[in-house]
């Protein structure tokens, strides 16, 4: 039996999650770019708003302290009965002569029958939520169970094919909140014109002739990124320094990203807010190093 535990569907452990937040001090590249070199790639912040879900649920909320595991699924006449009915009501959402499997059509609208699948299950009193692929459905307080739906062919996924597990206690709802221990803000990479030695990230200094890469990660009591589906785009950013000493810039389509550009010696604090749990760098700029 293939045991999981939920909480690895409720964060980003890959590379692409909201922070690059290793210790390391500089770029991976054994060689100091010049200031025109290109930006790091950034960390992926999320750029699109929670999938559609029932923000809240008749049966209580969920845990992320649940077990998951393989059983004998109680839902799943349930779920193939929903997407049944959802061809019934949208055939055009369905190629019916392009099939994989059983009853296994082409869907022509992927976020279409994933929403719809989820709103016959709640007109039968289920509480649903999408998390990429995962439909997670529940009819009580004791469990929920996880579903795939959709092959990667783009096909309906249907039977106990599209069972993945269950959940006890149920995994969902949940806000942000109930995951969110603190917001790490700081460098992710430092950039330095030739002749100035590139500050280890975790220093939090950016000497002037260096530019500053700063990502916000929302993070579990674990130390772990928290799933960019709960948190959204929203993050608020505030400033505060006596003097100018730093410009802090957008990155280009990363809400959660900034760049940092030393104007001045002296110190900053650069505060990020998701879901009202807020995290600050305290930032020192140091002088040219070339100049002293």
């Amino acid at each position: 039996m293939r045991v999981r535990n939920r909480t690895s569907v409720l964060v980003v452990l890959v590379a692409t999650s909201l922070s690059c937040s290793g210790g390391s001090s500089s770029p991976s590249s054994p060689a100091q770019p010049s200031p025109t070199a290109a930006a790091p790639s950034p960390s992926t912040a999320p750029s699109t708003a929670p999938s559609p879900s029932t923000a809240s649920c008749q049966y209580g909320k969920g845990t992320p302290d649940t077990f998951c595991a393989k059983r004998l699924p109680a839902h799943l006449a349930d779920v193939d009965g929903a997407i049944n009915r959802l061809v019934q009501q949208h055939p055009e959402y369905f190629n019916v002569n392009d099939i994989n499997g059983p009853d296994g059509y082409k869907v022509l609208k992927p976020a279409e029958y994933e929403q719809g699948v989820m709103a016959n299950l709640q007109s039968a009193d289920f509480c649903t939520e999408l998390n990429g692929n995962v439909l997670s459905v529940r009819k009580g307080t004791d469990f929920s169970e996880d579903y795939d739906v959709l092959l990667s062919t783009g096909h309906v996924r249907r039977g106990n094919g599209s069972y993945l597990g269950t959940c006890t206690p149920p995994s969902f709802p949940l806000e942000a909140a109930d995951l969110i221990s603190y917001v790490r803000v700081a460098f992710y990479s430092i950039r330095c014109a030739d002749g100035i030695p590139v500050p280890r990230n975790a220093d939090e200094k950016l000497p002037i002739g260096c530019t500053g890469f700063i990502t916000a990660s929302p993070k579990t009591k674990d130390n772990l990124d928290v799933n960019e589906r709960l948190i959204g785009s929203r993050i608020d950013w505030t400033l505060d320094q006596e003097g100018e000493h730093v410009r802090i810039s957008d990155f280009p389509d990363q809400a959660f990203n900034k760049i940092a550009f030393p104007l001045n010696p002296g110190h900053y604090v650069l505060c990020a807010e998701v879901k009202a749990v807020k995290g600050c760098q305290y930032g020192e700029v140091e002088p040219d190093p070339r100049q002293q």
